[in-house]
């Protein structure tokens, strides 16, 4: 979106973030774009930081700031600074960081609260409601996620989930279905991510004699490239803040299924994925086995693509906010 903003719009923008100790590789950058980095330090990063973000605001004196967490130094920012506070989590996940978002919004004179779903908005009331909230969806960049699928398949089926290794991710659901015989021969499942429920997962596919069918693949990087390997795309996650890793799959034309839940109730329509009424193990049997035949999966994989390449994309997303900075000043 930074790049965007720059190219489209002509803005001079520059970046405040953390430096790490292994180094990023953060592609090509427009001319007008100027990143800062906090030194990285093993001890007092947190404070390091608040002393740059004060000295950088007094030096470069932006009219807008986006930030996209507060509890990292951000609140050594100036009082009056024009600040736009993006929520990246449904409230009902990180409490206890909303509440810190409560206590110190009072703070700032100019703040506005950008949501990246009418569900994580919705979240946001209770701690937030007296305050500005738009929504402004996530944005896809359509180049990068632009391969495509191949829909014949005559081995068996690949399914694909990409995600952090976590309870509410719902990765279980599947795996525990698959190991019904009508499934078994028919569908192998492939999950890329790690992170503190890998071993419950190992536990599940080894009870159920599935680790010939479901395969944990670790992190990766540059999934745009893998996508086009796989057939059907499964969130089963308890609720997203937007689901970006779906929309980035749709967006190739990977066919999904979802729960029918917030955010995708409202974020996809009937048509451009499987969507499971009430976490149903019966339904999500049901739309697999639709999905055996590829002239579904077709179907519903160009569906899907279309509507999120209509509404998804990093160029909307670009529009949304510099619209946003006019109004606001």
């Amino acid at each position: 979106m930074t790049n965007h903003l720059a190219k489209d719009y002509k803005l001079k923008i520059i970046v405040y973030t953390w430096g790490v100790h292994d180094k990023v590789d953060w592609g090509l950058w427009d001319e007008r774009i100027n990143i800062r980095i906090v030194p990285y330090s093993r001890y007092y990063q947190k404070l390091i930081a608040k002393i740059f973000y004060y000295l950088w605001v007094k030096i470069d004196r932006p009219d807008n700031i986006i930030l996209n967490f507060l509890y990292h130094g951000e609140t050594a920012l100036p009082a009056p600074s024009n600040i736009y506070y993006v929520l990246h989590s449904p409230a009902s996940l990180i409490p206890h960081r909303y509440e810190y978002i409560q206590e110190k919004a009072n703070q700032f004179n100019q703040l506005l609260f950008i949501a990246v779903s009418d569900y994580v908005k919705q979240d946001a009331l209770p701690y937030l409601g007296k305050m500005k909230i738009e929504v402004i969806y996530h944005g896809i960049d359509l180049n990068r996620f632009n391969h495509s699928i191949d829909y014949q398949n005559s081995g068996k089926i690949k399914l694909l989930t990409i995600s952090a290794l976590e309870k509410w991710k719902g990765i279980q659901d599947l795996i525990c279905i698959l190991a019904d015989d009508d499934l078994k021969y028919k569908f192998d499942y492939y999950i890329i991510g790690d992170g503190p429920y890998k071993h419950e997962l190992i536990g599940v596919i080894n009870n159920l004699n599935l680790s010939s069918n479901v395969h944990l693949l670790g992190s990766e990087d540059r999934i745009e490239s893998l996508l086009p390997n796989y057939d059907i795309y499964c969130n089963l996650s308890d609720g997203e803040a937007f689901g970006l890793s779906l929309m980035e799959a749709m967006a190739c034309g990977l066919p999904a299924i979802v729960y029918d839940i917030p955010p995708f109730d409202s974020l996809i329509p009937p048509n451009s994925a499987k969507k499971v009424k009430n976490k149903s193990q019966t339904i999500l049997k049901e739309y697999l086995i639709d999905f055996a035949d590829k002239n579904e999966r077709e179907r519903i994989g160009k569906n899907g693509r279309n509507y999120v390449r209509e509404n998804y994309s990093v160029e909307k997303m670009a529009s949304n906010y510099y619209n946003l900075f006019i109004v606001c000043d």
